[in-house]
Parts: structure tokens; sequence; C-alpha cells
């Protein structure tokens, strides 16, 4: 089966596509936006979905200390928690005799890398908008959009022309949607150059934003830098290293005796949609129609590596490029969505779409380099000196589809 999206609601359609068991979306003319495939809607997606609308923030979701991770390290950096994967070299995913599996021999990774805990959040999101939105209006940064899915309200700018957001309190954690894969590689560049207002620090970086564009016949061809610069601190992962931070778990089969699971958080069957504790005994969002429920609500609930909200909150944009000689090429997606069924959350089920489209249920998942050694050095000693005044005066190589 082939799932498509169209909108913010998640279609069927029967069949399959080269003996490929894969979510895509709903494919568009670039001109015009216009659906190409028959659609059945999926009612439950709907409406005031599954859980009856719009789910208020639980306070736990902004003030619990998160269990560790069942593996890696965690550390912080540009407000962003972030979970080192290890494992360099690990036996990528064998299959298990699903037919059509493109997962097999994907998901091995011979470098440390870390990955966000949680997906991009409307705080995070907001002090981006604000930095890449509130500047006259001559220079304002190309290919941005408006994100219609996550928890900001209008502010009042600060430069003329300019526009900006703030975020009332309980919706920090609220995950954002309507992210293109180019705003995606333009809020890397920005957390590459250090959060600069320069323009140039939006432009280039880990990605060169001067190549994004379309060609060919019918101007669906994209042009855009098909993977990271060398030496970016900030990137978005590509399908191995996602893959990895999913779903594999370096001690599945017993302590040191590493393997995969099948689906996310951990299980060899779907996750149960549902209400986080203390108001249902769900795991996932997934499916429920509500993009309401914060970032990290299901709270013992996680990954082999601790990521939260692998299943639900918003699907993933991954670096990877779908390559194909018969439909078009598009950067891959992975993981399901408020409005999207957990079956996608099978391992070798993805999505691709063009890297302008912004539908409400896309967002991303950021990932990191490994800092230089030269850096801790730096911070620990930033941080001694730090504790000392404490005491004196009291007062967070790439390979492709």
């Amino acid at each position: 089966m082939v799932m498509v999206r169209c909108g913010s609601a998640s279609a069927l359609v029967a069949g399959t596509r080269g003996g490929e068991r894969c979510v895509y979306p709903q494919r568009r003319s670039v001109a015009a936006g216009r659906c190409t495939a028959a659609v059945l809607l999926v009612a439950a997606v709907l409406g005031g979905g599954l859980f009856g609308g719009v789910f208020l923030a639980p306070a736990h979701a902004q003030t619990t200390n998160f269990p560790a991770p069942p593996n890696g390290t965690l550390s912080r950096s540009q407000g962003i928690d972030f979970v080192t994967i290890g494992q360099p070299g690990n036996s990528p995913w064998s299959g298990n005799g699903t037919l059509g599996d493109r997962a097999i021999g994907r998901g091995r990774v011979d470098y440390e890398y870390r990955i966000g805990r949680f997906e991009v959040t409307t705080a995070q999101w907001v002090e981006f908008m604000n930095a890449a939105y509130d500047r006259p209006a001559n220079d304002q940064i190309p290919f941005m959009q408006l994100p219609g899915t996550w928890g900001a309200g209008g502010a009042a700018p600060t430069v003329p022309g300019g526009r900006r957001w703030s975020v009332p309190a309980g919706n920090e954690m609220r995950p954002v949607g309507n992210i293109s894969w180019r705003m995606a590689a333009i809020y890397c560049n920005w957390l590459h150059n250090d959060k600069s207002l320069t323009r140039d620090a939006f432009l280039t970086g880990a990605y060169n934003v001067s190549t994004f564009g379309y060609t060919g016949p019918n101007g669906d061809q994209f042009t855009d830098q098909a993977a990271r610069s060398p030496g970016a601190k900030y990137f978005i992962p590509t399908w191995d290293e996602w893959l990895k931070a999913t779903h594999f778990d370096p001690n599945r089969l017993g302590t040191n005796q590493p393997g995969w699971w099948t689906y996310a958080n951990m299980r060899e069957t779907v996750t149960p949609i549902g209400l986080p504790p203390p108001f249902g005994t769900g795991e996932a969002n997934a499916g429920s129609g509500s993009a309401g429920i914060p970032l990290g609500s299901y709270v013992n609930v996680m990954s082999p590596w601790g990521l939260y909200d692998t299943a639900g909150g918003m699907s993933e944009w991954t670096e990877s490029i779908f390559f194909s000689s018969t439909l078009d090429n598009t950067r891959l997606w992975d993981g399901s969505a408020y409005d999207s069924t957990t079956q996608a959350d099978w391992i070798a089920t993805r999505g691709g779409d063009f890297p302008s489209f912004a539908l409400g249920n896309y967002g991303f998942r950021i990932a990191a380099a490994i800092p230089s050694p030269s850096v801790g050095v730096a911070f620990m000693f930033i941080g001694g000196i730090a504790a000392r005044r404490r005491r004196v005066t009291p007062s967070r190589g790439h390979n492709q589809p």
C-alpha cells in the first residue's frame, strides 16, 4: 500500500510502486501545486481528531527532568538537547523477510554524530523565525515560509518592515510543521554560524542556498546542494543516520548484543496511539489529528538512543535523495506524524517530496557533528572559571538511496 498526503490530511491509494512498500506524498505540479493522484481520505484524521481537538499542554511537558537515554550520552548546544549516537560501523538492517524492503543494507554509520532528542520545537523555531523575519523588508531571507502548525503568536517587530513572534507559556515544546527541506537547511546554516544576524549566516555554512532552484523540461528537477558541506557543524541527518538513531539498538539482543527494532520506540508492532499519561495510556499522537500535544509528553516512550516522538509529532526530513528514473527525484522524509498512521513507522516505510514543499506535517530533527576536543576543553576551562567565581560571589560521507 502506498500512502500519499494532500495538505494536512492523509490519504491511501491501493498498490505499490516498483514492489516497494513506501510512503509517498501527494504529487503536485511545481507551477500550480495541483494534486495528481486519486485519493481516499481517512476520516479519522479530519475534524477535531481522534483526541477531540487541541490538547492542552500539561505542565510536565516543560518541567520534567526526562529520563536518561537507554544508550548514548546527552549534550546541549545552541539551546538544543542532543544525544550522541555511538557504535561506529554498526551492522545495517538485514531485513525480516518482508518483500519490497528498501531499508535492507541501510542504517550503517561509520562515525559518531549527534542528533536532537526532540524535533525542532516552537521555542527554537520562533527564535529562528524572528532572526530571519525581524529585519528590513529589503533584507528578507529567501525560501522562508510562515508555519501554520506551531504554538507561537504574533508580536511587535523591532525594525520597520519586520515581523516577529512570541511563545505563550506552555507552548514552548509544541511541534512545528510547514517546514520545507530548504527552511531546515537554512536553519542549519544559522546554527553553524552561531546564530549570527548577518545575511550570509543564513545563506552559507552547511548548505549553499545559491544552489536552491529547479530545472528540467517541466521545471521539477531540483538543483539544491545534494549533501552538507565538509565541516558542517549542524545538518539535516541522512536517512542512514536517521534510521540508526531511531531503530538500531546496541543492546537489542542483550548486553552488548546489537540489533534492530522493526518499528519506532523499541517495538516490533505499531506504537499504540492515544493521550499521554495521566490523561490516557497512549504512546504516540500519530493519527490523532491533533498537533497540540507537546513534544516529550510520552515521557517513558523513546528510541533506543533516547529520542522522543519518532512516532507522531511531525514527519521528519532527511538529507538523502530518492533517485528515480520514472518519478521525480525527491528529498526523503521518515516517521509518522500527528495526522498519519503509525504504519508509517515500519523501518522501511519512507516518503519524499520536493525540497520547497512545506506541508503542515513536515518537520525535522536536527543533527550535529561531534565537537572537537579543543571545544570541549574550552568549555571545561570556562566552566571552571565560572565555578570559581560562584564560590566568590554567590548569586542544555553519506549514502544515498
